[in-house]
């Protein structure tokens, strides 16, 4: 336990510091870009290391291309190398599109007997999004309004985060000394029901919290910010549990062993891969954002 707290903090205070370093470097936000691109290598890289002795042959290069490729396009409309009438997503959501057609086109060259190209193509489609697409919705709140100030984005994307993995630290400690009734047995047999009533009540305080310290979060009340709070405490619990999908459907414990105390990059960052579209919706969507 001492380690992983140990590197959890040092973790934290490493990500921390890069996302405060970029605010004297809007919008370009460089430390982020770095973070975003290094840690989707490795989770790439190992999500293609669990399918190796599966029936599927994928091609690493290029898949790993693919996925950089996606998340570095988050950044194309924002340093000024399109027009500006080139929204984000159209910039992302074409990259994502234009890698898949280059996969398909090479599993045509690649062709020699039936059972492995469809294989192939359904990987890659998932790999793309689960990795690629998803997380791309996270490195957007960046963004917000950040014409006028750049604080505002810094604030939806450090509350975003901070309130999912409180969601895994409550999970983790109130399961570790009270947890007696387990969640899912066979996704994931170390999860219990009262360590995820502790998350979510880690997560919805968090958020509570944050919107006291920070008001300038583009939330209109701690209702709001309670919502937040659990709804993406929710979310992450189910992220999580896909993970864990993977993993057990593939007969394994964990994605690697690169981070002591945590396993692999997959592992650190399940929960918050797919929670970035529940936050972007939040923020940016949803009528509570305007006070």
């Amino acid at each position: 336990m001492k380690k992983r707290i140990l590197v959890g903090i040092l973790l934290v205070l490493g990500i921390a510091s890069a996302l405060v370093a970029d605010l004297f470097l809007a919008p370009w936000y460089p430390f982020l870009l770095l973070v975003c691109l290094s840690g989707s290598f490795l989770a790439t890289r190992e999500l293609i290391e669990l399918y190796k002795h599966s029936s599927i042959s994928p091609s690493t290069n290029l898949l790993t291309s693919a996925v950089l490729a996606v998340l570095f396009s988050n950044w194309i409309p924002h340093i000024n190398w399109i027009p500006a009438q080139n929204h984000s997503w159209q910039v992302t959501g074409g990259t994502a599109i234009g890698f898949y057609f280059l996969i398909m086109l090479l599993e045509m060259f690649k062709f020699r007997s039936p059972g492995i190209s469809t294989n192939n193509l359904s990987f890659a489609a998932f790999l793309i999004v689960y990795i690629g697409l998803l997380p791309s919705f996270l490195i957007q709140l960046r963004w917000i309004d950040s014409e006028t100030n750049t604080l505002t984005g810094l604030l939806c994307l450090g509350m975003t985060i901070t309130v999912t993995k409180s969601c895994d630290i409550g999970a983790y400690f109130t399961g570790k000394f009270f947890g007696k009734n387990l969640m899912t047995p066979l996704l994931s047999p170390k999860k219990t029901w009262e360590g995820f009533v502790g998350g979510i009540s880690f997560s919805a305080l968090t958020a509570f919290l944050w919107f006291k310290i920070f008001p300038q979060t583009p939330l209109c009340c701690e209702p709001a910010a309670i919502a937040f709070g659990i709804i993406i405490g929710l979310v992450g619990v189910y992220a999580d549990l896909v993970e864990s999908l993977i993993k057990r459907d593939l007969k394994t414990k964990d994605a690697s062993q690169v981070i002591p105390g945590f396993g692999g990059i997959l592992d650190l960052l399940d929960s918050l891969l797919l929670i970035g579209p529940i936050a972007w919706i939040f923020f940016l969507c949803n009528p509570w954002n305007f006070k």
